[in-house]
């Protein structure tokens, strides 16, 4: 059972204003000559990444070349890299919950040895100013091994048009999300509506990952000492994946399929965001780097239309918002290492924070989360702001065997919701394959 926690907020955020004006002049090295190659996923933020860049350039010399992959294809490009020692990247865009595999492959420099070994001013990276739920991301071992600069958080996206045609409260509970979806599904009120509601079910990482976002709101755990609070979120490991809390949460899941468009089994995050982007659902649950698209003229037909709010709950649980996103990183194996370090501390400022966020990225900054002029660009960063306030930040495993943890994970829960498996069954053989898989690397015994 998922243990009831307070959040008691006594953060004093860094208002942009207060925050060091870096003279990056003389902060940074010249790096004339150097082609540096940056990997990252082809996530909505890469377009500001590419657009910002060019001011490295010019206060360095550099080249800066930013190329951009699919999440399972980025992963295995960078996972192959590093068993060779390639050091084709520099700079490396890793998700959060990969973190504790690159370390062991020996994959990355820890920035903190780093700013440590040249005395660089801590005012220049102002950890402290990175939102803790995300920044935990980057930590492995108690060190921080990269810079948090992408933070995602979920919060509910609905159709505020149509809540207030149909009269109806901003869903808060799982309950509430059912019922919205079964009224907005073939509604012929709303012939543009092909469901109520979208998630991430395709068979593998997009289903797996799904769980890990919605069980903690479900009033459930994944394993023993996984708990939002907890002391040692890897202290004990066993699987919880077939407890009846689970199993119910997966149960609740074959039923909103009823109410979700045709063919949703096969969908991932391009699916959708792109199923809420064209206006064919009423609802979903997304990352925050998606939400500046649904207001996007050239491709949304939801401008103006939709509204956010804190992720949703089950009875008797708290809303415990999802937590990723993307931490950037020195390649070890880089002949640029030094110039990838002075890339990520003035890219991952507070200062180009703001400006790449304005750029319509993701804030991961207290600074930012608070800016008055982000805030009036992006109105949903309050609601985001507290998501991110209350989210927990071991929201997925974060070890060497995630990535095959997930993807076991999202096999059966993908047989639950196709009719394959019954909730019971998928989710025990679930609980078996991961504490096999786990046994076989030491993980528990």
């Amino acid at each position: 059972m998922l243990r009831k926690f307070f959040l008691i907020c006594t953060l004093t955020f860094l208002p942009i204003n207060s925050l060091m004006a870096v003279d990056w002049g003389s902060e940074l090295g010249d790096h004339s000559g150097v082609d540096l190659k940056v990997q990252s996923i082809m996530d909505p933020y890469i377009d500001a990444v590419k657009e910002i860049s060019p001011q490295f350039e010019t206060a360095t010399g550099a080249t800066v070349t930013v190329e951009g992959f699919g999440y399972d294809g980025l992963h295995e490009k960078q996972i192959v890299a590093c068993s060779q020692q390639d050091g084709s990247y520099d700079v490396l865009f890793i998700d959060g919950i990969w973190i504790g595999e690159f370390v062991e492959a020996d994959c990355i420099e820890p920035v903190e040895d780093i700013w440590t070994a040249e005395g660089t001013d801590k005012s220049v990276i102002a950890w402290d100013d990175y939102i803790d739920s995300f920044a935990g991301q980057a930590i492995w071992d108690g060190k921080k091994m990269c810079l948090p600069f992408g933070g995602y958080w979920h919060m509910l996206h609905y159709r505020k048009d149509l809540f207030e045609a149909e009269g109806l409260a901003v869903p808060e509970t799982f309950d509430d999300v059912m019922a919205a979806a079964k009224l907005f599904k073939d509604n012929p009120k709303y012939p543009e509506l092909e469901g109520g509601y979208a998630m991430n079910m395709a068979r593998g990482s997009a289903a797996g990952q799904q769980y890990y976002e919605w069980i903690y709101s479900a009033g459930a755990q994944p394993w023993e000492s996984n708990y939002p609070g907890s002391p040692d979120a890897y202290a004990d490991q066993r699987g919880l994946y077939n407890s009846p809390e689970s199993v119910a949460f997966i149960e609740w899941m074959q039923e909103m399929v009823n109410y979700m468009p045709p063919g949703v089994e096969q969908y991932a995050w391009d699916e959708r965001a792109k199923a809420f982007t064209q206006g064919k659902v009423a609802m979903i649950n997304n990352w925050s780097v998606r939400t500046p698209l649904f207001n996007d003229p050239e491709i949304s037909k939801v401008m103006g239309k939709f509204d956010v709010a804190l992720f949703p709950h089950a009875e008797g649980a708290e809303s415990v918002p999802p937590v990723g996103g993307w931490i950037a990183c020195v390649n070890k194996h880089s002949k640029n290492r030094q110039a990838a370090w002075d890339y990520l501390k003035w890219f991952a400022s507070p200062e180009i924070h703001r400006e790449w966020v304005l750029m319509g990225a993701p804030p991961s900054r207290h600074s930012a989360m608070n800016d008055p002029q982000i805030n009036a660009e992006q109105p949903w960063t309050p609601v985001l702001y507290e998501s991110s306030l209350r989210a927990w930040q071991e929201l997925r495993p974060r070890h060497a065997l995630t990535f095959e943890l997930i993807e076991t994970l999202g096999i059966e829960v993908n047989k639950a919701l196709t009719g394959e498996s019954t909730a019971q069954e998928a989710m025990d053989t679930a609980n078996k394959k991961i504490d096999r898989l786990l046994k076989s690397e030491g993980y528990i015994n």
